[in-house]
């Protein structure tokens, strides 16, 4: 319907980026892309329901209507005159290939096709391409572990050369590039191929100081790529997989010789963590709903069997974890364990647990919450502190405390506990 409304207006549109590289390979298509040598205001006057976004490249996108997927549309850019240029002054030559579906030919200026059957990821313009769109990197990365291919050397280096700009990218750009990458099968190859070239520095410093952090008994991998491990083995689901690859994040700080246990300990390390959460989300631009998730996936990734064999131990952990986040903390739980095996399998007492974790969050009637004793500006006032992300930690804090125990929802123990738990943060920090 789009095309025909196109091309009642004059206007033709051609098939361009992934949907004609999908195609050739045989794979699904996702979103369609499409290249109209029109102004964007002819468009949307074609389209009455598109959008016109002001970018490098002028982009129109059309959301998905009923049996159709969700378009955007390219127009031409500064300096770019025509379909060619613009496909010359794509990010890869596999995404600068355009196909004609009235006439069913393709128009091919870069060797896209040729590159595909070589699986060979090459950009155009290696000198300039990364340091136009520093994304393009991420993306290379994706694509070449998604498809199989291999950067060709000139790519290769550039990506590398160019890494450190991925510092100036938007944060919402940066996560949505992540989190795609945290579908594919094994994220874990892209990211340590990120530590090589520089990028990770850029998007996930904090996986950083865990390489060669040593653990103790219990687990043979340094942190860092145990923590690679645990994201492999969990389900793609992105913000699991985040959580999985910071679950351990505190640990360096946290890492203690015991006497008593002849080994190391990491105490804490499942709380400390959310100052580094927090700087995350900052960067990735999380929703707070997402930073709300991870938060609590990793301050209760540390489930123990023994503890939770009794129905109230059960209920307890319900309550205070929160029954939507119940299926990933269990898988994230349980591809922590498995990370530890020879086999890479799940400790059969952890499957029991879950199991009967599941049947009980199916039987729990959930009661709603009474309102939280204290608001964001009793906790300004009281702690001397200015509105921001500080008020709004201690609020879920708060919450979080009440859920656990009902009794102490009362404005005087609420802020006498929050008083007594940032007088220890300072002191640990110290």
């Amino acid at each position: 319907m789009t095309l025909e409304a196109l091309e009642r207006a004059g206007l033709s549109a051609l098939l361009v980026g992934g949907a004609v590289r999908d195609q050739l390979l045989g794979r699904p298509l996702r979103d369609l892309d499409l290249f109209v040598d029109a102004d964007p205001a002819e468009i949307v006057r074609a389209l009455p329901h598109a959008v016109s976004i002001e970018a490098h490249t002028p982009v129109v996108k059309v959301p998905p209507r009923s049996g159709e997927s969700a378009l955007e549309i390219t127009t031409p850019g500064p300096g770019a005159s025509d379909l060619r240029e613009n496909l010359e002054r794509r990010d890869f030559t596999i995404n600068a290939i355009a196909f004609d579906p009235r006439r069913e030919s393709y128009l091919d200026p870069t060797g896209g096709r040729a590159d595909l059957e070589a699986r060979t990821l090459r950009a155009p313009r290696p000198d300039t391409a990364f340091r136009e769109d520093p994304i393009r990197i991420l993306r290379g990365l994706r694509l070449a572990a998604e498809l199989e291919l291999e950067a060709e050397p000139a790519t290769r280096d550039a990506m590398q050369r160019d890494a450190p700009l991925l510092t100036r990218a938007p944060g919402e750009r940066l996560r949505d590039e992540l989190l795609r990458i945290l579908e594919l099968e094994r994220p874990s190859e892209v990211i340590e191929t990120m530590r090589r070239n520089g990028a990770l520095a850029a998007l996930l410093p904090e996986l950083l100081r865990l390489v060669g952090v040593a653990q103790n008994v219990h687990h043979p991998d340094d942190v860092y790529r145990h923590s690679l491990r645990v994201c492999d083995t969990s389900p793609a689901r992105p913000m699991l997989r985040l959580a999985a690859l910071l679950h351990d994040v505190a640990k360096p700080e946290t890492k203690r010789w015991s006497r008593h246990r002849g080994d190391f300990t990491f105490l804490r390390h499942d709380v400390l963590a959310g100052g580094h959460l927090q700087r995350v989300a900052a960067r990735l631009r999380l929703s707070r709903r997402q930073l709300d998730v991870l938060e609590r996936l990793v301050r209760h990734h540390l489930l123990v069997p023994r503890q939770l064999e009794s129905a109230a131990a059960v209920r307890r952990m319900l309550r205070r974890v929160g029954i939507d986040i119940l299926d990933d903390l269990l898988d994230l739980r349980g591809a922590d364990l498995a990370s530890r095996t020879s086999d890479g399998r799940v400790p059969s007492d952890w499957r029991d647990t879950a199991e009967r974790i599941l049947q009980a969050a199916a039987g729990l009637q959930t009661e709603p919450l009474e309102p939280l004793a204290i608001g964001g500006k009793q906790i300004m006032r009281d702690l001397g502190i200015r509105e921001g992300r500080e008020v709004g930690r201690w609020l879920r804090l708060a919450r979080r405390r009440v859920t656990e125990l009902p009794d102490e929802n009362d404005a005087e123990r609420l802020l006498a506990w929050i008083r007594e738990s940032r007088k220890r943060e300072e002191g640990e920090e110290a």
